[in-house]
């Protein structure tokens, strides 16, 4: 709880009010390795702060998983469209290794932003994020080629190259594993 908070004090000042009250509706989570988070076509409404280990979003499309994102430490971790919607999650979200969670409901949540403008302006910064990370991914597969995909994701993220399989990263970068390979050797597509 304390890594959340200290996460989410950076984007926006917290009363010891707010603290208290985010405390009531959080809960620990630990999942194991291969454990699901976010189970495709089972709700949820719920969010989640990696407090260590990483989850992995995917999509199972003609019974092929297509990686869609990666969760590490210290990040928020929601299917956002489902919960909002109010629709069953397309995708799963699986702990990659033993993964430490601190999950919350969205709409305790956003309860509680109804009497805290601290707490709404935090909603408001992990909404924006949410959609900046599915505009950017979006782009990057209409305006990039895999080369400057592979070269963005090594400059910008370099814990999935440390941390994810090669599978896992080749279909992130929606590129088969050989190709991943022949990019990680120097050579082009």
């Amino acid at each position: 709880m304390e890594k959340m908070i200290k996460a989410l004090s950076y984007i926006s000042k917290l009363s010891e009010e707010d603290c208290d009250n985010l405390a009531k509706i959080c809960d620990i989570l630990e999942l194991q390795k291969g454990d699901y988070w976010i189970e495709a076509n089972k709700e949820n409404t719920m969010l989640a702060f990696v407090n260590e280990g990483y989850l992995r979003k995917s999509y199972l499309k003609s019974g092929k998983e297509i990686t869609d994102f990666f969760y590490f430490d210290n990040d928020f971790c929601a299917d956002l469209p489902s919960i909002i919607g109010k629709l069953k999650p397309h995708a799963n979200i699986i702990a990659m290794e033993k993964t430490i969670l601190t999950t919350f409901s969205y709409q305790a949540f956003n309860k509680l932003c109804e009497t805290s403008p601290n707490l709404e302006h935090l909603l408001r910064i992990i909404v924006e994020s949410t959609f900046l990370r599915f505009y950017n991914r979006t782009n990057s597969f209409i305006l990039q080629s895999p080369i400057e995909r592979y070269n963005d994701l090594f400059k910008s993220n370099s814990k999935i190259l440390q941390r994810a399989t090669q599978y896992h990263i080749a279909s992130y970068l929606g590129i088969s594993y050989q190709h991943l390979s022949r990019l990680r050797g120097g050579n082009t597509l």
